[in-house]
Parts: C-alpha cells; structure tokens; sequence
C-alpha cells in the first residue's frame, strides 16, 4: 500500500556531484493514497501523536507523512466495512437465510474494520522488524570491515564514504548513505550526520554503533581496536539469539499440538454432539459449524502458526 524507501539520493564525493533523482512512475496505490489525503489527511498532520508516528514511518522506511497514513487506514477502513457488511448479508441473510443473521452481519462488519485498522498497524511494525532484522544481521560484518578500513589510517569522513558505495549489505550501506547524505548536501558535520541517522534506525544496536562511532570522532580514541571489539560483542549476542530460537521451537510445538490439532478435535467432537442433540450453536448446525471449522478455524490457526515459526526464524538468522 505505501511506498517503501530503499534508496536515498546518491552523495556527492571527490570524483563529482550527486546523481540526479529519476521521476518516480505513478502507481494505483500512489494515487489512491494522494486521493484519500486531499479527502482526510491535510487535517491530521498536526500534534504529538503525528510526530511519534513520523518517527515510526521513518523507521519502518515508508516515504509518506502521518496525515497520508491515517487517511489511508481511515477510508480503508470504511471500504473494508461495506464490503464486509455486503458480503455477510448475502451469505448469511439471502444465501443461509440464518434467523439471527444480523448478530453476524454486525460481527463480520466489526471484524473487518478492525482487520484493517490492524493490518495496517502491524504492516508499519513488520516493516521496522524487517528492517531491525536485516541490520542486525549486517552489522558484524559492516563492522569488521570498517575495521580493516580503518587500520589503513584513513579518515572517518573517508571510511563512511567508503561504506556508503558498497554493493552488499544494502540495509547498512544505505544508513551509510544517508549519513554522507547529511554531510555532503546537507552540509552538516558527520558528528551530527551521525547522531540524526541514528535516531532513524529501528535498530538499538545500530543506533548504539552509530553513536559511539560519533562520540569516537568527537573525542579521538583508537578507533580500530573499538570497531574489532565492538564486532565481538555483537556477534556473541547473535549467537545468543539463535540458541533462544532453537529453545523457543519447542514451545511453538507445544503450541501447534494444544491449539490446533486438540483444538480442531474438541470442536468436531462439540459438532457431533450437536447433531445428535439436534440442536443448535448460534444458530448454526452441526454441519456448518463443521464447515466453518474446516475452511475458517484451521487454515487460520496453521497460518498464525506458520507466520510465528517464521518471524522468530527470520530474527534468529
């Protein structure tokens, strides 16, 4: 829905000046995105909230203002909740033609509003996780090769520079980037250049190599003995993660087994009871709550599964 930053202008160094920027094409989400703004989002750039969630857009990479995302999960929202009061009234009303259909028709409307308001909000939280991930992952190497740079005897200005024209490790060489950003079109110190990127990063231990890194140049210190032992102590703390997700696996069985698997089978032994009882759940029979089960509960309890499996892996790696 919103458009990801995954580049800054190119800085200028001592071979020429900054690469111009190239017209981004126009897309269906860019232009909804406009249309739901002049709709809503002029009037919701404004307080302290806007500025924590400015903060958070940064950090997640979205190139849009927090007046354009509010305005975009408010109409969302609204969109979403026709479409889902359209959909249950024709499926519970006209199609199973439930006594009680308008309990659901309400319900499905309510879930689908809150689908989308926190779809939204978890679409932001991924983005930055993703983001903290992939810097984690990075940052022992960056790292160590700032430290073989660095041994060299070149300058701090040089060795960011340096890092800034990498073509591996994209996630660190663009923080790089926009530091030399700051300093070269920006005109600012690198201290400060420094400082403001690292207020950007989702991640603390980037945020923390940047600031010591800032503190180092402001102070003088041997600065390859710290990038060597600052690479240590992060790669110990990898190593720390991994045996957590090698733990953790367990409790995700744990979980599979209990919710799905004995979850599935209490709620198809409650179905069955439900036919030979000849009654009803909410107005529903024994064959479309077995119905719901099978094409509702358990796919979405196998993908929940699934996605947490994943995210914990993904931050292990």
């Amino acid at each position: 829905m919103f458009k990801k930053v995954d580049a800054v202008p190119e800085p200028s160094d001592a071979a020429g000046g900054p690469a111009s920027p190239t017209k981004p094409k126009a897309s269906f989400t860019k232009s909804y995105g406009t249309f739901c703004y002049r709709f809503v989002g002029n009037r919701l750039e404004h307080g302290a909230s806007s500025e924590l969630l400015a903060q958070r857009l940064l950090r997640a990479g979205m190139d849009i203002t927090p007046g354009m995302y509010v305005s975009v999960v408010l109409m969302t929202a609204v969109l979403g909740g026709v479409a889902g009061f359209a959909l249950s009234f024709a499926l519970f009303h006209l199609a199973l033609k439930i006594s009680d259909w308008y309990l659901y028709v309400v319900l499905v409307t309510v879930v689908c509003v809150a689908a989308v308001v926190g779809g939204f909000r978890f679409l932001v939280d991924s983005r930055i996780a993703n983001r903290k991930d992939q810097l984690d992952r990075e940052l022992p190497f960056t790292l160590s090769e700032l430290s073989v740079l660095a041994s060299t005897g070149m300058s701090p200005i040089q060795l960011i520079r340096r890092m800034a024209r990498r073509d591996h490790d994209m996630a660190m060489t663009l923080e790089f980037k926009r530091v030399v950003y700051r300093t070269d079109i920006e005109g600012k110190d690198l201290i400060t250049a420094l400082a403001e990127t690292a207020k950007q990063t989702p991640s603390q231990t980037v945020r923390e190599s940047f600031w010591d890194l800032a503190n180092m140049i402001h102070q003088g210190g041997n600065l390859d003995e710290y990038l060597r032992s600052k690479s240590d102590d992060v790669l110990k703390l990898k190593r720390l993660v991994q045996k957590e997700f090698i733990e953790r696996l367990s409790t995700f069985l744990d979980m599979y087994v209990s919710l799905v698997l004995v979850g599935v089978l209490m709620l198809a032994v409650g179905a069955f009871l439900i036919n030979a009882l000849g009654t009803t759940l909410a107005g529903l029979d024994s064959n479309e709550v077995l119905l719901l089960l099978t094409f509702g509960f358990v796919p979405v309890a196998v993908a929940m599964t699934i996605i947490l499996i994943s995210i914990a892996y993904s931050r292990a790696e």
